[in-house]
């Protein structure tokens, strides 16, 4: 009878150690997504983007060849 009492606990215990290291894992990966998403909106990046996102734009709109539909 002790030793099955002794049984759930340890077991009880693993799987709260499990479910801790299961959150330490995912709280790393959202830390880090946040991270990069942080690092991709900041200033200068945003700025770099815009700058090649309107250059794409305009090249495109200059190498579309005129349409004659009549």
């Amino acid at each position: 009878m002790f030793g099955m009492i002794v049984g759930i606990l340890f077991g009880v215990y693993v799987i709260a150690a499990v479910i801790n290291v299961v959150g330490v894992i995912i709280g790393a990966v959202f830390s880090g997504v946040g991270a990069l998403l942080g690092g991709a909106f900041s200033g200068e990046s945003l700025a770099i983007g815009i700058m090649l996102g309107t250059a794409w734009y305009l090249i495109r709109k200059r190498n579309e060849s005129p349409r004659n539909d009549a």
